[in-house]
């Protein structure tokens, strides 16, 4: 967090508990907790809703930000977004000089099925263009991802300046690294000076970043933080929660993020399936690996540990253990075993242990461990199910001593 950023708010705890007796039922520490809390919320700034779309299409959306930030990527996320809100979005690749960037956008659009739309010239040019091509295909979204550099330089500005007088731009979004640091500052008051802003979009929020950068763009470019970036996949842009981050920032975790990341990740009805065939001692490997893959498919394991009230003291429980690592060598050795060793985990003997072990790259020792997961999982979900309702707390020590 830039010093700035940080005085200016050690000073505004300061005013908030000058004088302020402790209220009934918290102790000296979690009052101050509180007060940061609070001054957090209130610096990050009231929780934002969606996109803000044009009374007459098209909607244009224009992405700026440095080389490397993610822009091109948000830019795909934000048409998907704009499409789960039964739009159709069309992606215009603006960055003109890293041809790559340009076939990066295309594939990802590509893949995405959504509408894409480059060409030579001028960025002005090619932008009225794009507004032309979104009336001929019936695209009421166009996202423009513009160019970035390794620095604000004059030359940049000078080309968004007169890409923004050039066409009605709905909204201008910063897209910045939550990793951004202590230059967050200086990246949102040159972007905010040259173009204006009309909020901020934190990429990468998946990582050991807790959100920083957030305080610092926030103060920085007087916008809100709109869209957080949290994972490589297209679905991954979440609408800012600056109650959510304030907690991440303090590591009181964000078990709301976590719920609704798993709602819209995991099949009910699979995951059902998954639990009956748990309860009832038939969880096979592939369950094991079908579920693997979901929580995957959530985020790194890093950041849902975030989430957790308490994660990062787990983290450090971990620390030096590559968890992804763990993850796909168990991936492996599952995808080791023929199908009727995974239907049938029983089967699994000395020999066919060791051929495993060769398929996959590990040694049987690794093996042994997976297998024993897997027992263990059936041992700890019979153990819930024989639970009364209600008194679930005796089996918790249970677990603790399965677990660790």
């Amino acid at each position: 967090v830039n010093f700035k950023v940080v005085k200016q708010f050690v000073e505004s705890i300061r005013a908030r508990l000058s004088g302020v007796e402790i209220a009934p039922g918290l102790t000296a520490p979690q009052q101050v907790v509180k007060a940061v809390n609070d001054e957090l919320v209130e610096l990050l700034g009231a929780n934002t809703s969606g996109l803000a779309y044009a009374s007459a299409p098209p909607t244009v959306l224009m992405l700026v930000g440095l080389q490397g930030s993610g822009k091109t990527t948000t830019a795909v996320k934000l048409a998907l977004l704009a499409r789960r809100e039964h739009h159709r979005p069309l992606v215009v690749a603006l960055d003109l000089r890293r041809p790559a960037a340009i076939d990066q956008l295309r594939i990802l659009a590509s893949r995405e099925e959504v509408a894409f739309f480059s060409g030579d010239g001028l960025v002005e040019d090619i932008a009225r263009d794009a507004l032309r091509e979104a009336a001929r295909v019936g695209a009421d979204v166009v996202v423009l991802d513009t160019a970035g550099r390794q620095h604000a330089d004059a030359d940049l500005m000078s080309e968004l300046v007169r890409l923004k007088a050039a066409v009605p731009v709905t909204e201008t979004f910063l897209v910045a690294d939550s990793m951004t640091g202590q230059d967050a500052v200086k990246l949102g008051e040159a972007f905010g000076a040259a173009v204006g802003l009309d909020g901020v979009i934190l990429t990468k929020l998946d990582g050991d970043s807790r959100g920083g950068a957030a305080l610092s763009l926030r103060v920085a470019t007087g916008q809100r933080i709109r869209f957080a970036g949290t994972g490589e996949k297209p679905q991954d842009l979440e609408v800012f929660q600056a109650d959510r981050i304030a907690s991440r920032i303090l590591g009181m975790g964000d078990m709301l993020t976590l719920i609704e990341r798993a709602e819209r990740t995991i099949d009910k009805q699979e995951a059902a399936a998954v639990e009956k065939r748990l309860r009832a001692g038939q969880l096979s490997f592939d369950d094991l690996l079908a579920q693997i893959r979901q929580v995957r498919s959530m985020g790194s394991l890093e950041g849902m540990l975030d989430m957790l009230p308490g994660g990062a003291a787990m983290k450090k429980s971990v620390a030096g253990a590559d968890t992804e690592k763990e993850v796909r060598r168990m991936e492996a050795i599952i995808l080791s075993m023929t199908a009727r060793e995974r239907a049938h985990p029983e089967l699994i003997d000395g020999a066919r242990k060791r051929r495993i072990a060769r398929g996959s790259g590990v040694q049987p020792a690794d093996v042994n461990r997976v297998l024993k997961a897997r027992e263990a999982m059936q041992k700890l979900a019979k153990q819930i199910g024989r639970m009364p309702a209600g008194r679930g707390g005796g089996n918790l020590a249970g677990l603790g001593r399965l677990l660790g």
